[in-house]
């Protein structure tokens, strides 16, 4: 059974890529500050005490997995951090064959592309949150200089909306796709994994 590692395990979003994981047959290890946030209980579900920002927890985290995704969310700049700690770690992993990394719309060459997307201040984030996406513009370079079988993921909006059989992808230069819901982006990226395509690749998804 393949093993997934799952870096901001608490978030909303966290939640489902764990539930959507399971559900699929994955064995799963959870990387979460405080354990005591995560209420599921599954015979596959391993929960490890740790940090991303710090690397506390990462190695135990990582350990025996062919999968890893970073959910990881912050209003700080700390996904450098996160970053410097993680892609040594991963790049020495034996067994990896996918890094998920979920970033934020306006970053990379997504920029233009944000201010597409509808939505109150939507547009207007990168600039409004300048110091946090020069953050996660560093650490999407150091995925990008790294050697790991990379994909960079960008969700338009994230809502809490009902799951959808409406999910898509484009590139950076297309026109954006409408919001997405946390249930429909699990999905997607956990369906994803196991493509044999998009390594060393970005893409922004939504939905049609």
């Amino acid at each position: 059974v393949a093993r997934i590692a799952i870096l901001g395990a608490t978030g909303k979003l966290g939640d489902h890529l764990i539930a959507r994981a399971l559900e699929q047959g994955f064995s799963v290890n959870a990387l979460a500050r405080d354990p005591r946030r995560i209420k599921r209980q599954n015979e596959k579900l391993t929960i490890i005490k740790g940090d991303a920002e710090t690397g506390e927890g990462l190695d135990a985290a990582v350990e025996h997995c062919q999968y890893v995704i970073s959910a990881v969310g912050s209003l700080f700049p700390v996904m450098e951090k996160c970053a410097t700690h993680l892609v040594p770690r991963l790049e020495g992993l034996k067994a990896l064959k996918r890094f998920v990394f979920i970033s934020r719309l306006g970053t990379g060459e997504t920029l233009q592309q944000s201010t597409r997307v509808s939505g109150p201040l939507q547009s207007r984030l990168p600039v409004l949150l300048m110091p946090l996406f020069k953050d996660i513009n560093l650490a999407e370079k150091a995925i990008r200089e790294s050697r790991l079988p990379y994909t960079i993921v960008r969700a338009t909006r994230l809502t809490d909306d009902p799951p959808t059989d409406a999910v898509t992808m484009v590139g950076a230069h297309e026109p954006p796709p409408h919001r997405i819901g946390r249930a429909d982006l699990a999905r997607f990226v956990v369906g994803m994994l196991e493509w044999t395509e998009y390594h060393r690749s970005e893409m922004t998804v939504g939905t049609k």
